[in-house]
Formats: structure tokens, C-alpha cells, sequence
């Protein structure tokens, strides 16, 4: 008789297990994963996902290639980033468990890479930062191998939704502050005109705007429905072709359309930057400082101790760690049940295809190394999501997820995009880097829909504590235990915001993430096991992802609040009678 099938995060206790009972679960469903994307109404999500995608994950790729480029003396820079990011795209959108995630880079990855960086360059010589990069990864993919056929991705069942919360509640704030503090910025750096100032203001609020009411255009009852799904589908991408279009009419002769245009100030061109996407695919490093390197590195040149393989593996052990979080962190919130994906995980096949596919080609060609994005990620799956805007008791409603186009397609497709703008730097140079930051700003707040921290941080400003929506924990839990264990989440992710903040220690904060899966182990002592089970257990999930009636918005307007909109129930069901 046939054994029983172990579950996503059991342990098998068996070598490989894991991965052998992942891939049987993927293997049932790898034809639908392609075929999917193009039934009925999925085709004009997925083309809309992808046109959105790209940009999203595009202007990322650009701007960690330039910060590795300054980190790292140019050892490499924006086209290896360019390239980790495309051929880690097109290699996991074929093989990968989860093709929802997208890989790319992030920001502890870029500050593990600096400090390896000054390491290597001070006991061996940065002449030697290139080849020991390459010992550096190929340990670290053995490493992620063996954690993958060890089964070692089952420790993250620990992992409840207030670690969840919290870590997609940083990486959402690290998309809000990195598009607002620029934008600020320019008006006290002393550098850009007022002028200048107020015109990258406008872009970038402009396009979080036009892309928001464009997105939640399915919840008006303007022009037909079907216009209404179109445009709405294609929100952001259509917002980005209109703020890139101004630039582009407003542009005059006698100023450079690559930095400034002229704002309509008499006789003078407003400085506005835009994108620049190298032309050639060469290596950034220059050894004799005019040709470039070749792709393939010497791993023992002349002058590097052969003990120096082995020194590699400690820096390696903290990729493994930074790799193993990032990845399974943001697998664990695209897979969370409240997401009403019908599709299995595959945790353990997702590290193998990192440590055998994506990670050895990053180290044969001395490439940045690609992890799981979460906003990126979170991204992927809301542009592919469905939504009805559920009525709550008490008032205010909640944004409830329908069906979810689950495909390789769209991450298939973004890559190659990806891939191919070293080709399209004519067209991609017309576009502004303030628009980018509102597509940033867009991300970040939509990313915030569904995290039950901001739901209940919003309960702070409600006095009366009759007046609350009725979610489930408010049934259950008084509202003084609901603050504290609120309050103890905000603590946590100013923490880590700081961790991440600090160069100092940007490199441990990630262990400090594994850290919380203790501390919130003990709150045993603060909290019942009732209060902890209405708070941060999953027993809303099966109500919250039930059929709904009314199909609503593929994309929904980002709630700012979290994914609460407190306004009438009646205005919001005569809203989705008239959207159907």
C-alpha cells in the first residue's frame, strides 16, 4: 500500500523527501500552469500583470545594479542586475514550485554584498573580490541544495501571521519611504530647483494617483463593463505612459530630454531625472580600467591562497541564511490560505531550484544573487487577484480575495521583458524616475490590503470600542489585549526598520526576523491561548475566502488604512450591483 502523501511542511524524514513530494504535487498541474493565463477573462489580467511587472521590477533592478556598482568598486552594476534578474525570472517562472514569487534584488542581499565586499578586498585583495565572489556562491548553493534535501524549509510552519505581518509590513514601508523620501528630499537638498521639485512631485504623486483610480476603475459604474475591466486592468501601466507622455510634450528644443525638460518656466528647463538603461551587454568591471572583464571569472588567479575556498564558506553560511528567509518568508505570505490559491506550495522544490539552477549561474558569471522580492512578489499575486469588497458588521468593509490567476506566464513574460530592455534603452531613456517612484508608492500601499497590523492600528483612532468593526478577534479579545498585541507588532517593525537602517547592522537583521518566531512564543505569558487564537490564528480565513456572490475590481483601489475602507454597506453593495 502507498504511503500517505506528507504535506507541504511535514518533515518526510527522508533525504530529498520534500522535493520528491513537491514535485509530484507541481508535476499533476505544470500543463494549467501555462494554459491558465489564457481562459476567458485571465488573458487580459495576465497581459496587464505583465505589461505592469515589468516596470515594477525593471526601475528595482536599475537602481540596486547602481547601489552594488558604488558598493563594489564596479565589480558589477546595473547589466549583471539586469541579467541576475532576468535569468532568474525566466529559469523559476520554468522550474519553480511557486511561480507567484518573484526574484530579484533586496536590500540585505546589497548590504551583505558590500560588507563581503570590504572583507575579501582587505585579507585577499580587491583584485580578488571577483574570485572569491565565485567560491562564495558556489558554497552557498551547496548550502541551499542540502537545506532543500533536508527537509529544513519545515521549520517555517513555526512562522505565524504575527512574524508574517510584520516582515510584509516592513517591506511595504520600505516601498512607501523610498518613494516619498526622495521626493522630500529634493525640496531641501540644495541641488534641485524649486521648480525641479515640485515637477518630480508631480510625477510621482500623479502616477500613484492616476494608477489608483484607474485600478479600482471596476468598482464605479463608469463607461461598460468590459472598458471598465480593461482599463482597470491595465491602471498602472496606462498611468505610466501618460506621466512619461507629458515629459515627453513638454520636452523643447535646446534641453536634454535624458535629464530635463522644459516645466513651462520661462526661458529655463526643469531638471527632471530619467531611467538609464545601459545600451551594451558587457561587463561593468574594467580590470585595466578601459575593457572589460570576461563573463567567465579565473576562480584561482595568481596570488590567491587555496585556503581561501574554504574561508568562503563562513560569508556563504549568511547568504544561505539571508537566501533561506527571504525565500521562505515570502513564499510563506503568497501561500497563505487567506489568498485563496487552489494551486499546492512547494517549498523544498523552490530552494532546489535556487541552489541548483538560479544560484550556479549567478556564480559563473559573478552576477548579484537574485532572492524572493516580497513586494514584488505580493505584487505578482494582487495584479492576478480578484476581489470582492465584503460588507463587515458594524460597519466598513474588507477586501476579500475570489480566484487568482495561478501561472508561469506572467513571470515568464516579465523576464523576458526584462531580458530585452538592454535593447530598449532608446525607448526606456524617455522615462521618468519620478514616475517609477509613484509606480513604487503604488506598490507599497496596495501591498498593505489584507495585513491585519494596519487593520488594527487603525482600531487606535476609535475611542469607543462599541464602535469597532466587527472582525472576528473583536468578538473575542477585550480591546485593551487587542492594543497591546498591536502595539508589541509596531515595536517589532520599528525595530527592524532600524536594523535595516543602521549599515552598521543591516546585515543581522535578518537573524533578528528568525527571532521573532521565539518572541512571539513568548506571549504565552502576556496573552490566553484564546486571545492568541483569535489574533494571530488563521480561524477568519475559511469565512474571509468563502464564494462570494459578486464578482468585484481585479484590482481594487490600495486601502491606505490596511485592507479596511469604512464606508457605508449599502453604498457598497449598490456599487457592485451597478459593476455587474
Amino acid at each position: 500500500m502507498a504511503s500517505a502523501e506528507i504535506g507541504p511542511l511535514d518533515w518526510s524524514h527522508k533525504f530529498a523527501g520534500g522535493i520528491r513530494a513537491d514535485i509530484r504535487r507541481r508535476a499533476k498541474i505544470y500543463g494549467s500552469d501555462w494554459t491558465d493565463a489564457f481562459k476567458g477573462e485571465a488573458l487580459v489580467k495576465s497581459s496587464a500583470s505583465i505589461l505592469f511587472l515589468f516596470f515594477a521590477c525593471l526601475s528595482p533592478a536599475i537602481a540596486f545594479g547602481l547601489l552594488f556598482q558604488e558598493g563594489t568598486n564596479s565589480s558589477f552594476g546595473v547589466v549583471e542586475m539586469i541579467l541576475s534578474s532576468a535569468i532568474a525570472g525566466i529559469a523559476w517562472s520554468l522550474f519553480s514550485g511557486q511561480p507567484l514569487c518573484i526574484l530579484g534584488a533586496t536590500g540585505p542581499v546589497l548590504a551583505y554584498t558590500k560588507v563581503i565586499y570590504s572583507l575579501y578586498g582587505s585579507m585577499f585583495g580587491y583584485e580578488h573580490f571577483l574570485a572569491m565572489y565565485f567560491w562564495t556562491g558556489a558554497w552557498f548553493s551547496l548550502f541551499t541544495v542540502l537545506m532543500a534535501a533536508s527537509d529544513m524549509c519545515c521549520v517555517v510552519k513555526h512562522v505565524t501571521k504575527f512574524t508574517e505581518e510584520i516582515f510584509s509590513g516592513l517591506i511595504s514601508a520600505i516601498f512607501i519611504v523610498e518613494a516619498i523620501i526622495p521626493t522630500v528630499r529634493n525640496f531641501h537638498d540644495g541641488k534641485t530647483t524649486q521648480d525641479s521639485a515640485f515637477t518630480q512631485a508631480f510625477f510621482t504623486i500623479g502616477t500613484f494617483m492616476l494608477a489608483t483610480k484607474l485600478s479600482g476603475l471596476k468598482n464605479s459604474n463608469l463607461m461598460s463593463p468590459l472598458s471598465r475591466k480593461i482599463v482597470g486592468s491595465f491602471g498602472v501601466t496606462i498611468a505610466i505612459l501618460v506621466f512619461s507622455g507629458l515629459a515627453g510634450i513638454w520636452s523643447q528644443p535646446g534641453c536634454n530630454t535624458e535629464v530635463e525638460f522644459h516645466g513651462g518656466v520661462p526661458g529655463g528647463c526643469v531638471h527632471v531625472p530619467f531611467l538609464d538603461v545601459p545600451a551594451s551587454i558587457v561587463p561593468t568591471f574594467k580590470p585595466d580600467g578601459k575593457n572589460s572583464r570576461g563573463w567567465f571569472v579565473d576562480p584561482m588567479p595568481e596570488g590567491l591562497p587555496f585556503w581561501a575556498i574554504f574561508f568562503a564558506i563562513v560569508p556563504a553560511a549568511g547568504f544561505t541564511v539571508l537566501g533561506f528567509l527571504d525565500q521562505n518568508l515570502t513564499t510563506l505570505l503568497v501561500n497563505r490560505k487567506a489568498n485563496n490559491l487552489k494551486k499546492p506550495p512547494a517549498y523544498h522544490l523552490d530552494m532546489l531550484v535556487c541552489g541548483l539552477v538560479i544560484y550556479p549561474i549567478c556564480t559563473i558569471l559573478c552576477l548579484p544573487f537574485p532572492v524572493a522580492a516580497t513586494v514584488r512578489s505580493l505584487t505578482h499575486l494582487i495584479s492576478l487577484t480578484n476581489y470582492e469588497m465584503k460588507p463587515i458588521e458594524g460597519g466598513g468593509v474588507r477586501k476579500v480575495p475570489i480566484n487568482v490567476v495561478e501561472s508561469r506566464v506572467t513571470n515568464l513574460g516579465v523576464h523576458i521583458l526584462i531580458g530585452a530592455s538592454l535593447g530598449l534603452a532608446g525607448l526606456l531613456k524617455f522615462v521618468p524616475k519620478p514616475v517609477l517612484l509613484g509606480v513604487f508608492l503604488f506598490m507599497g500601499v496596495s501591498s498593505l490590503n489584507g495585513n491585519e497590523l494596519f487593520e488594527r492600528l487603525y482600531l487606535w483612532a476609535i475611542w469607543d470600542s462599541s464602535k469597532f468593526p466587527k472582525y472576528s478577534y473583536v468578538k473575542t479579545v477585550s480591546s485593551n489585549k487587542i492594543h497591546i498585541f498591536t502595539f508589541l507588532q509596531v515595536t517589532m517593525l520599528g525595530i527592524l526598520y532600524a536594523l535595516k537602517s543602521i549599515k552598521a547592522v543591516a546585515v543581522i537583521f535578518p537573524f533578528f526576523i528568525a527571532a521573532l518566531v521565539p518572541i512571539r512564543w513568548s506571549f504565552a505569558k502576556i496573552f490566553t491561548p484564546e486571545e492568541l487564537l483569535a489574533l494571530d490564528g488563521q480561524e477568519d480565513e475559511e469565512e474571509e475566502t468563502a464564494k462570494p456572490d459578486v464578482e468585484l475590481a481585479a484590482d481594487a483601489p490600495p486601502v491606505l488604512l490596511g485592507s479596511t475602507v469604512h464606508q457605508n454597506p449599502e453604498t457598497v453593495k449598490k456599487e457592485a450591483e451597478a459593476a455587474i
